[in-house]
């Protein structure tokens, strides 16, 4: 399989599509306007408000999933006691870990790929920083296109699978995802200001309507 090359202008072009996307560019505005303007997660009403903007313009589906058992209270009041707002801000991994074996375990849903998305929203618009990356099915579906199965092996020591990508959500291992990303983004010598988030833009924008 030819492994497939980016650029930095790919991934410019990427972001300007984004940006000026009638829906997607406006959503990310409501994104970065009620972040900025509430970037603390210790109050759980705001927290929840938040889960549910973010839920809304990602189409993750938290609604339907959790809001018949109470769910989205339980991540918000867990989110309020993990020392959210420090540990996003100096970009911990371990946090998507933690927060996704805590809706396993209390709701009974791994919610990976939200919290993904709910820790790298706070990164980027309330600290200006590039930490996280995020984890969705586009991904998932398309990553396998930009990395070697020698490359895959020789940074996480095993084989790559049709589902190796997926179990990085099913055994919590956010920093071996993150791992590959990383490696992708330096071996096509990626320079852009935050290449995480505009790798995920160039991914999901590319393959958006294959969305499953």
């Amino acid at each position: 399989m030819n492994v497939k090359s980016i650029s930095n202008m790919d991934l410019e072009q990427a972001l300007y599509m984004v940006k000026n996307d009638i829906k997607y560019g406006r959503e990310g505005i409501l994104i970065d306007e009620a972040l900025r303007k509430y970037p603390l997660n210790n109050d759980i009403s705001l927290v929840a408000m938040k889960i549910c903007l973010i839920d809304l313009t990602n189409g993750t589906n938290l609604m339907r999933n959790l809001g018949k058992n109470g769910g989205i209270y339980d991540l918000a009041d867990q989110i309020t006691k993990v020392n959210f707002d420090e540990r996003v801000a100096r970009g911990d991994p371990t946090l998507v870990n933690e927060l996704a074996l805590f809706t396993k375990e209390k709701i009974g849903k791994n919610l990976f790929s939200f919290i993904s998305k709910y820790c790298l929203y706070h990164n980027v618009h309330c600290y200006d920083r590039d930490d996280y990356v995020i984890y969705d099915s586009v991904l998932v579906n398309n990553i396998y296109d930009y990395i070697s199965k020698d490359d895959y092996k020789r940074i996480i020591g095993s084989n790559l699978y049709k589902n190796s990508i997926k179990k990085f959500k099913d055994n919590y291992k956010y920093e071996d995802y993150k791992k590959v990303i990383d490696f992708i983004l330096d071996k096509n010598n990626i320079k852009v200001s935050k290449p995480h988030r505009m790798f995920d833009w160039f991914i999901w924008y590319l393959n958006r309507n294959g969305r499953n």
